[in-house]
């Protein structure tokens, strides 16, 4: 059990390096929002500022404000079609990376082949659009950037009427683009730990070897009551607790399978050569046997 739940937490932790790593064009997207905006608010500075503070009547605020929320709602949605965009491709890799390497660990270390699907383009995008406690990924990309556009009329808006120094708004258009920034990259976490425990759970259900599972909550630290409580339980395939929807945000835990006998060490026939035999493989890394299953 230890070994495979080694190599079940090394899967979830490589899901999570490659979101990391392909997250940043969606960060680097919110830098240049934040510049754009931020080059808006010293313009209007400078037009409607005397002596170093801003005055401006009501009508004026009016209508800068609402020349503001309009650039704000392009740039939100230009900043909310690389997100989407981005995250898509980050969960799509994720769930078929995740679905075909647990379906290689659970293999290598029993005696036969299990059951598995080559996964089709369409099989992955129903899986990375599963909608949870219903509402998609895509809704809280959409509701995230709306919020920000909120943020930063509202905080414009209370500058001009207490007439904030131009230093200090711009910290404060920083803070809340860095809220949104963060809610971003939460929300792509927790969907790879949605895509990964459900890549995993749809090996389990095919493979025809897994009937039990058990809860590990070490990636998590332990930190949540919740996962606390879970901790090394077992649970009849299927009956375990969905990650992140009955955990919470931000878990890190993984459902580990419970294989009877699995020993990685042991050879095993594979499909049948061009001879029509089966030949013995030692399937000693993913790539090899990736290669014999036909997956790319």
């Amino acid at each position: 059990m230890s070994d495979i739940k080694k190599d079940i937490q090394k899967i979830r932790q490589e899901a999570e390096k490659h979101a990391t790593k392909n997250i940043k064009p969606i960060l680097q997207a919110y830098k240049r929002a934040l510049d754009d905006v931020r080059a808006e608010i010293a313009k209007i500075y400078m037009e409607y500022s005397e002596d170093g503070e801003l005055k401006i009547s009501k009508q004026q605020r009016y209508t800068v404000l609402k020349q503001l929320e309009k650039q704000l709602i392009e740039q939100a949605k230009e900043l909310g079609n690389i997100d989407l965009e981005h995250t898509t491709n980050i969960l799509s890799d994720v769930y078929k990376d995740s679905y075909y390497k647990t379906a290689f660990l659970v293999e290598k270390g029993i005696e036969k082949s299990i059951n598995f699907s080559i996964l089709r383009p369409e099989f992955i995008n129903a899986a990375v659009k599963t909608p949870v406690k219903g509402e998609m990924f895509s809704d809280r990309i959409w509701n995230n950037k709306e919020k920000l556009v909120s943020r930063v009329k509202r905080d414009v808006e209370r500058a001009m009427i207490e007439g904030k120094s131009p230093e200090k708004l711009a910290r404060q258009i920083k803070n809340d683009f860095g809220v949104s920034a963060y809610e971003s990259k939460r929300l792509i976490f927790n969907e790879v730990a949605r895509c990964v425990t459900q890549a995993q759970s749809d090996i389990y259900e095919e493979s025809g070897v897994v009937q039990e599972v058990m809860f590990d909550a070490t990636l998590d630290e332990k930190t949540s009551e919740i996962c606390q409580n879970l901790d090394g339980k077992r649970f009849q395939l299927g009956d375990e607790p969905k990650i992140p929807e009955d955990t919470h945000v931000g878990c890190r835990s993984c459902i580990i399978p419970v294989v009877e006998n699995w020993n990685p060490t042991r050879k095993r026939e594979n499909i049948k050569d061009e001879t029509g035999t089966k030949p013995i493989i030692d399937y000693f890394d993913y790539e090899t046997w990736a290669k014999f299953k036909g997956i790319s």
